[in-house]
């Protein structure tokens, strides 16, 4: 064991204080959950005390062998000063922050939960003042969209703000304005570019003409420059049958992740309805998909116990489906979350489908389907459909389901 030198706080890594003390390698998205000496002793890596001077009383060496091999601390020779924050999170924890900063886009996808996409911008005070409140709040990631996040206006000046936080950044984007200068530039700033792909020929069908092979250009620039690369894929009634080719391709390309949806029938998708697979037939698909998963809700409460969306004009809302549903301003982001907790944020056993086997797994689905279909607290269907053979008694419901109106719902 190391003697007589100075234990610091490997670069990427952050601590925070969420439902339990962790430890957050950035890069890697990894969160370690600590107990309270650890979570002290780490506190103090900052270059200054000499090793001799800190100790974990219980399986010192262990613990310290571990935190070494996982690349979570350094040992220098006192060269080196770090200023450790570990900000203390409201409960439940603020993990995960949409910032959608425009709803400008460059395309006209037909299921585009947006109703009526424009020309609003997120001013880069506003946006940086939700960064700010965000990370002192113990955040984790930070998801920037749209709308088509790399068309605003100001998107470079945005991005000069991010180096002052110590978070996650991903862009989530539709892949088709991305050229070498573009990737090289955002090699920069961010740890993951998401790409929409939603399907291999029937990709254009939903999102334009071409659409297609400039996004997959655009993955070729990310891979050039270094940017780790997710896909995300919206299930529809002209995919099903490339589900296994998808699968194949995206899992030669190098992409870190994969994730499988079925939209919501809003905004533009109300109008474009011979695109909407039957959630019976859309489950199917929901095998598919690879690496992390959805940011999910822990313990007992409903979907969103770690996440809130933010417009482009700053409201704030349990996820964008519900923006018209604000619950504050992003300019108080810790009133905006504590509203959300109360009036949309559900424990479990609140839910109609309290005694299901499954529900832990699912957490009841997605609150925004389950209004659609039954209402806020019944199960969502899609997620019967995906657990349970048969889909329970979700066979008779969901026939009788309201279809929703034109529009946001």
């Amino acid at each position: 064991m190391p003697c007589g030198k100075f234990p610091l706080l490997a670069p990427g890594h952050i601590l925070r204080e969420l439902e339990s003390p962790v430890v957050y390698n950035i890069s890697r998205d990894e969160l370690y959950e600590l107990d309270d000496e650890a979570f002290q002793f780490l506190k103090k890596c900052n270059g200054m005390t000499p090793f001799p001077d800190l100790f974990l009383k219980e399986k010192r060496d262990e613990n310290i062998d571990f935190m070494l091999d996982e690349g979570i601390i350094n040992f220098t020779e006192g060269n080196e000063i770090k200023t450790i924050k570990s900000p203390h999170s409201p409960i439940p924890s603020l993990r995960y922050l949409l910032l959608n900063i425009t709803n400008k886009c460059n395309l006209k996808c037909k299921h585009c939960y947006l109703p009526d996409p424009g020309k609003r911008e997120i001013d880069p005070g506003i946006f940086e003042k939700a960064v700010q409140q965000f990370e002192e709040m113990g955040g984790l990631k930070l998801m920037i969209s749209g709308g088509e996040p790399l068309i605003h206006s100001r998107f470079w000046e945005l991005m000069d703000i991010l180096p002052s936080y110590e978070l996650n950044v991903v862009i989530l984007s539709n892949g088709t304005q991305i050229d070498k200068t573009t990737a090289r530039k955002l090699s920069r700033y961010v740890h993951e570019v998401q790409i929409s792909i939603d399907g291999i020929r029937s990709h254009d069908l939903l999102r334009g003409k071409g659409s297609y092979a400039r996004s997959m250009k655009g993955i070729s620039r990310l891979h050039e420059s270094g940017i780790p690369i997710s896909i995300a894929t919206m299930i529809h009634k002209f995919n099903t049958d490339e589900f296994d080719e998808m699968e194949k391709l995206f899992s030669t390309m190098g992409v870190i992740s994969w994730g499988v949806d079925v939209p919501c029938v809003v905004g533009k998708l109300c109008e474009n309805r011979d695109f909407v697979l039957d959630l019976k037939e859309a489950a199917k698909c929901l095998k598919y998909g690879f690496g992390a998963g959805a940011h999910e809700s822990t313990g007992d409460l409903t979907c969103g116990s770690h996440l809130c969306s933010v417009a482009s004009d700053g409201c704030v809302s349990k996820c964008g489906f519900f923006e018209n549903e604000p619950a504050g301003d992003v300019r108080d982001l810790r009133l905006a979350w504590e509203n959300i907790c109360t009036t949309s944020l559900w424990r479990l056993d609140e839910l109609e489908c309290k005694e299901c086997a499954v529900l832990h797994e699912c957490k009841g689905g997605c609150r925004f389907r389950a209004k659609q279909y039954k209402g806020i607290l019944a199960p969502d269907p899609l997620m019967c459909y995906a657990n349970l053979p048969g889909g329970r008694k979700y066979e008779q419901d969901v026939k009788k389901r309201i279809s929703p109106p034109k529009g946001m719902v």
